[in-house]
C-alpha cells in the first residue's frame, strides 16, 4: 500500500512538472514595440536630413506557440516596424519546431530551429513627379534559438539568444518579464538588443499573454 502511494504521488508530481511546462510554451502573445535603430541602410548621404543611420521605429509582434507531447512544441511570429514619417519599414517572420527539458518546477530549457525571412522597405526619395521612390529589400535563413524560462508565483522570466544569417550574421539577445493577471493572461515587457547590419539596437516592447 506504501509503495502504490509512493508511486501515485510521485507520478502526480511528474504529470504536473510536464503540464506547468507545457504551459509556459502553449501561448498567444501580442505586443506594441518601439525600436531605436542604426543602420547603413538609413543614411541620407549628401542630404542636410542625413540621421547618420539613426532613427526610431515603432510597430507590433504577434507570437503563437503550442507545445505537444514529448516536450516538443511548434512556434511562429511575426514583427513588423516603420517610421511614422516617411515609407522605411521592416517585417520579419519566422516557423520553427522546439524541444523543451523541465530543470525543476517550473524552470525550463528549451532549444528551437525554423526558417525566417524579412522584407524591407526604404525610401530613397519622396514626391518625385508625384512619386516615392521605394527600394526593396528580401531574404530568408535558418535560425536557431536557445533560451530559459522561469515561474515564480505570479512572475515569468525569460532569456534567449537567436542566431540566423540574412545578408550578415543576425544576433538577437532577449530577455523578458510576464506577470499574471488571472490564470491564462499575463502582461508582458520585453527587451532584444539586436545586432544585424539592417537593424543595430534596443527594441522594446509592451504586451500581453494568453497561455492556452
Amino acid at each position: 500500500m506504501k509503495k502504490l502511494t509512493v508511486s501515485l504521488i510521485a507520478l502526480s508530481a511528474l504529470t504536473a512538472t510536464s503540464a506547468m511546462a507545457g504551459d509556459a510554451f502553449s501561448y498567444a502573445k501580442g505586443a506594441a514595440t518601439w525600436s531605436h535603430t542604426k543602420s547603413g541602410y538609413l543614411q541620407d548621404r549628401g542630404s542636410d536630413q542625413d540621421s547618420h543611420g539613426k532613427r526610431d521605429f515603432g510597430g507590433v509582434t504577434l507570437d503563437l506557440s503550442h507545445s505537444f507531447a514529448n516536450n516538443v512544441y511548434g512556434r511562429v511570429g511575426t514583427e513588423y516596424t516603420s517610421r511614422s514619417s516617411g515609407n522605411d519599414s521592416l517585417f520579419l517572420y519566422g516557423a520553427g519546431v522546439g524541444a523543451f527539458t523541465p530543470l525543476s518546477t517550473g524552470f525550463n530549457l528549451y532549444a528551437e530551429a525554423g526558417l525566417m525571412g524579412y522584407s524591407l522597405e526604404r525610401e530613397l526619395a519622396d514626391d518625385v513627379n508625384g512619386w516615392d521612390v521605394i527600394a526593396r529589400k528580401r531574404s530568408g535563413s535558418l535560425y536557431a534559438e536557445t533560451g530559459l524560462r522561469y515561474e515564480v508565483g505570479d512572475l515569468e522570466l525569460s532569456t534567449a539568444y537567436r542566431y540566423a544569417k540574412m545578408t550578415k550574421d543576425m544576433n538577437d539577445f532577449k530577455v523578458g518579464a510576464a506577470y499574471k493577471l488571472a490564470p491564462n493572461w499575463a502582461l508582458t515587457a520585453d527587451y532584444t538588443y539586436r545586432h544585424w547590419d539592417l537593424q543595430q539596437g534596443s527594441i522594446t516592447s509592451l504586451g500581453v499573454k494568453y497561455s492556452f
